[in-house]
């Protein structure tokens, strides 16, 4: 190579510029006569390197040799560290004692041993995955261009083509590699991104989608809680226990699919996790609950329904003796105990379930 400042300029001139950047300086050194003597520093790879081959430059006291013990140990970090597909590219200088290496171990000088070789190599080793582990926090990806313009629903079954292709037109198969999850803060990924609005010929009516989703935010999320100590208390022991890197993760996560009846596949950052889905729903519900106690949504039935009815309905449930009559006269007259207290309760449901009991009992 032509003269230059550093020994990262000589890199990149000869190996490309793409290698050059994906560089991070390593050294590494002992004095201990005892065990071993050396200096190290040099030039590894990170994280964002791809290469199918392991490349590695190595000088000993300023000579280019191989040491097949040290490549190996390396690519072993790297292949515990990093994707297995990624070899990684290393330039390592070594200044040790000459008489601490051995160059007759090949006919052409070209590979060399060393005197406490085992223990150098750890060292090495060590100071490599150390780097890895830090380098691994800024990762970097290719950005891939994504279509946000939203299918059109499919309304037409396999079965019966109404409108059947051209001949010689392939529908064309998105690659799995081109295929991009999106982002857990960004909307394209939920379902409101994929909603046909309807034109319609009644201005009035053409609610827009920010006023649909304000709506249904402020229905979810309401604002004031109850002003009951004991729901505060409830509230206050949930915030209590909250686990910050738990809620982080999902709070940021992106939903990717169920493993199995119970377990869903979350993504956050680079990490993959299972949740186990029943559980969760349960916490959500619950704490759900306690967040809206006294404010509800009410559901209007278009036909009240009878209390006594519905009390008969649940005992009529749990009886073992489905068949059996006798026990009849006895459920009518829990039902009748059961409606009245629940219409003595009426006011305290109404305020703090949302559920209307009328005099008559329905």
């Amino acid at each position: 190579t032509v003269a230059v400042s550093s020994r990262l300029d000589a890199i990149r001139s000869v190996y490309g510029l793409s290698v050059a950047r994906s560089l991070i300086k390593i050294d590494a050194s002992d004095n201990d006569l005892s065990s071993s003597v050396f200096e190290m520093d040099g030039f590894i790879s990170n994280s964002n390197y791809i290469a199918k081959k392991i490349t590695m430059v190595l000088f000993i006291n300023d000579r280019l040799v191989e040491c097949a013990a040290l490549k190996r140990a390396i690519e072993i970090v790297y292949a515990a560290t990093l994707p297995k597909a990624s070899k990684p590219f290393i330039y390592l200088s070594i200044i040790l004692p000459p008489e601490h290496v051995d160059v007759n171990v090949h006919p052409t000088k070209r590979e060399v041993s060393l005197l406490n070789q085992e223990v150098i190599i750890e060292k090495i080793q060590s100071a490599v995955e150390s780097k890895l582990r830090n380098s691994n926090v800024a990762r970097t990806f290719e950005e891939q261009t994504v279509d946000s313009t939203p299918p059109s629903p499919i309304s037409v079954s396999k079965a019966s083509p109404i409108n059947p292709s051209p001949p010689g037109s392939k529908l064309q198969k998105v690659p799995v590699n081109k295929m991009v999850r999106t982002d857990a803060l960004e909307p394209v990924g939920r379902l409101h991104a994929y909603l046909q609005i309807k034109p319609t010929s009644q201005p009035e009516k053409n609610y827009s989608l920010t006023s649909i989703r304000s709506s249904i935010r402020q229905r979810r999320n309401p604002k004031e809680t109850a002003d009951l100590t004991s729901i505060q208390e409830l509230i206050n022991d949930i915030d209590c226990s909250c686990h910050s890197g738990l809620l982080d993760i999902v709070r940021n996560c992106i939903y990717i699919g169920m493993a199995d009846d119970v377990c869903a596949l979350l993504q956050h950052n680079t990490h993959l996790y299972l949740a186990n889905v029943v559980n969760l729903s349960k916490e959500l519900m619950y704490q759900q609950v306690l967040q809206r106690f006294a404010h509800f949504n009410a559901i209007q039935l278009s036909d009240p329904a009878p209390l006594p009815e519905l009390i008969m309905l649940a005992l009529r449930e749990e009886d073992l003796d489905a068949q059996g009559s006798e026990n009849d006269d006895l459920k009518a007259r829990i039902a009748e105990m059961n409606t009245e207290l629940l219409k003595q309760k009426a006011e305290m449901l109404e305020e703090y379930f949302c559920i209307n009991i009328h005099p008559n009992g329905n």
